[in-house]
Order: structure tokens, then sequence, then C-alpha cells
């Protein structure tokens, strides 16, 4: 049974994680990482070419989401302790709305059985309060960790199928873009595991958590990613969230407005330095850039589409991640709406979109109010990150990467600043 941890909490015995089987922590570690693997969108379009459709590999990724919970099921004991923030309570709210509003759907069971994976992603992050969240630097290296050994598959696939490796841009530009074919990744996820790998390791160096020869090393696999991958949105998001971690972390307006003068300094570097310019165009041209890749044709069909009232306040169901879209006569066109707060529209509705925008306000509210420097970093970035690339992806209405990160940053967060009371607590 879960009983709430707002009330007192003792210390926890050094070595030792209360009301939990022991366990080491390479095994709390390992079970993060499978987690993490579990929530990548595992594409089959890998292997198609270019332009393609696919559909991810839902069942394996099932599959292993299901062996990850029920090991860490077992691994609890009955009566085990948690903590669920406000921005994972607003999440669970969001469950309950959508399997309610499913049934109402012609084909549910697609919905409810997304809706159930969803449910169990949230239900393990509760229960691993003792043994990873509690602590939240446990959290954040587990996050660092799962995010090294996805980038590691991704160097492996360069020796394992190097031909497949690389994905041409003939429909969108010039080059090719690194993919991951041992763990089925389109370019945009090797993107954003090289963003998160930097992101974390350059604050791991700046607050001393990390040594400088492995932190370089990390900061360098990242950015060889998100360079090889062509993501400009997965560079844009990491550069805001790590932008915002310096400003919130610094204690003089003056450091804060020397914070900013990092990006500046980057963007002109990407107009003014050739080859940083070229990385940016990718061989677009100026119609392709403004509409971003395409994307803003299905937001717009998104937003003139004529829908009922129920329609408008329940979606189409989730896992309606496309558009259907008509050029001309009998020329139709199926388009990915590749944004978050349109997708969730379109998926779940507008009060779905509602709840979790408070959810990503409620994180937002806690990352501030965190009162380590280093905690507050991490959640920063994390969901400067979540804040951009929803922009441009999709992800929120679904147990995504994207949908982790924003858990990771409101749980680490709301730790640290339970642990700064318990702290308190004890001093009296």
């Amino acid at each position: 049974m879960l009983t709430s941890d707002r009330t007192r909490l003792a210390p926890a015995v050094p070595g030792t994680v209360e009301g939990e089987i022991e366990r080491p922590a390479w095994f709390w570690l390992m079970l993060w990482c499978l987690f993490v693997l579990g929530v990548q969108p595992w594409s089959s379009r890998v292997a198609a070419p270019q332009g393609t459709t696919g559909s991810t590999n839902s069942i394996a990724k099932g599959v292993l989401l299901g062996a990850v919970f029920l090991i860490a099921l077992a691994a609890t004991k009955p009566g085990f302790r948690t903590r669920v923030n406000p921005a994972s309570w607003l999440y669970v709210m969001y469950v309950l709305f959508a399997c309610a509003t499913a049934f109402l759907l012609a084909q549910p069971m697609g919905p409810l059985t997304r809706l159930a994976r969803f449910l169990i992603g949230l239900v393990f992050v509760f229960l691993l309060w003792r043994p990873l969240v509690q602590v939240p630097e446990r959290l954040v290296r587990a996050h660092l960790w799962a995010h090294l050994l996805l980038a590691a598959t991704v160097v492996l696939s360069l020796a394992y199928a190097p031909s497949q490796a690389w994905r041409p841009l003939s429909s969108l530009g010039t080059g090719s873009r690194l993919q991951g074919v041992i763990i089925p990744m389109l370019p945009p996820r090797v993107g954003e595991v090289g963003a998160i790998l930097l992101g974390l390791a350059l604050i791991g160096l700046l607050c001393r958590k990390l040594s400088a020869l492995p932190a370089v090393a990390l900061i360098g696999l990242g950015g060889v990613l998100i360079a090889a991958s062509r993501t400009r949105t997965s560079a844009a998001a990491v550069a805001f969230g790590l932008v915002l971690a310096l400003i919130i972390t610094r204690k003089t307006w003056a450091g804060r407005i020397m914070s900013l003068a990092a990006p500046g300094l980057l963007g002109l570097a990407f107009l003014t330095i050739g080859s940083l310019h070229t990385w940016l165009l990718r061989g677009q041209g100026t119609k392709q850039i403004s509409s971003l890749s395409g994307r803003t044709t299905s937001w717009q069909a998104v937003i003139d589409e004529k829908v009922s009232t129920q329609t408008a306040i329940i979606g189409h169901g989730l896992g309606n991640k496309r558009v259907l879209l008509t050029r001309g006569e009998g020329d139709v066109d199926v388009m990915a709406i590749d944004n978050s707060w349109l997708g969730l529209y379109w998926e779940t509705g507008l009060l779905a979109v509602a709840i979790v925008a408070v959810a990503l306000i409620v994180a937002w509210i806690s990352v501030l109010r965190a009162p380590t420097p280093y905690i507050r970093a991490c959640g920063a970035l994390l969901l400067g990150y979540v804040t951009v690339a929803s922009l441009n992806e999709s992800g929120l209405s679904d147990l995504s990467s994207m949908t982790v990160h924003l858990l990771v940053a409101a749980a680490i967060c709301d730790a640290d600043r339970l642990r700064q009371r318990r702290r308190a607590l004890a001093t009296h």
C-alpha cells in the first residue's frame, strides 16, 4: 500500500534504504537505464528510405517497460513509502481524464493501451522514491548514465551498420544525419540524447560533481551527437536550458547578465562562421527554413480543422499524431504534427492541454524553489529543454523521453526541498 511521505521522515541509515529490500546502487541505476531505454521511440523508419512513414516498435517497448516495472515492484516491500510531487499528480490527473474520455471514442482500445503504459511509467517513478529519487543527485546521475548508454549504442551503430547509420537528407537538404541502428532512433532522438548528455555533464563540471576528464569526454560526445545528427531543435533547446540554469544559479545581477553573453556569442558564431552557418541551414532554401521543414503546414491544418465541441474537448484519441492533408485534386498526404501542444489538443483535447500546461508551470515553480544550486541548475536544464523542444516536437501527451525529462526535473527539485526541510527539523 502506498503511504504519503509528506509527514515525518526518519533519517535513513547509511548504506540502506528505508522500507526497501537492500539492493546495491547499480541495481536501481540499471533499472532506470532500462526505463529510459523503454520510453525512446524505437522507430521502424530507421531502415526505411527518407520521407517514408513507419510505426514505433510498441510491443518490444511495452514488454521492456512491463519487465522493468515488475522487477522494481518485486524489489519493493509492501507498505513502502513514496512521495508524489505536484507535477506528477497533475500527470496522473491527465491520464485519468484521458482514460475517461477514451471510452467516448469509437475505438478506445488503442488510447487505453497507451494510457496504461503511461500509468505504469508514473507508478514506476513512484516506486523509486526511496532508492533513487529521495537523494536527487542519485536520480541525476542515473539519468546521465542512461543517456551515456544510449549514446554508446549510437556510436556502436557506426561500426555495426555504417551504411544505415547515416540517413540522407535528399528530400530536405544536402548531406546526411546520424541515426541509431542498434536501438532504432531517428536523428532528432540522437540529437536529444547528445543534448541531455552535454548539458548534464557541463553542469556537473561547473558544480564540481564530475571530475574534469570524464566531464570533458561526455561534453565532447554530446556535442558530436548533436552536430552529426544535425538537429537544430536539440541545439537550441539545450542552449536555452543551459542559459536558464546559469541565470537562476548566479547570485548577482552582474553574473546573470553575463550569462546572457554566451548565447549571444554563439548566435553570432553561427551567422558568421561558414561551417556553422552551413550546418544550421542544412542545404535548405528560404521556404523550407521559414516553414520549419514543412512543420507549419501541419500546424495550420490542425488550427484550421473544424471539429465538434466534443472533439475539441476530448480530442481524436491518443496516438493520432498525424493529420491528413489534401493538396489539389486527389493529392493526399499524411504529415506529423510535431508540436507537443497542438498534438495534445489534437489527441486529447483542450482540457488535457490545460492540465499539462499547469504541470509544466508547477514544475518550473519547483525548480525555482530548489535550494541546492546543482539540483536547481539540472532541473532548469531539463525543463528548459522541454519548453523549447515541445514547440517543435511531439511527446508531452504520452510516456516519452520529453515527459520523463519533465518528471525528473520536478522530482529532483521537490526532493531537494524536502531534504532541506528535513535538515531544518533535525537542527531544532
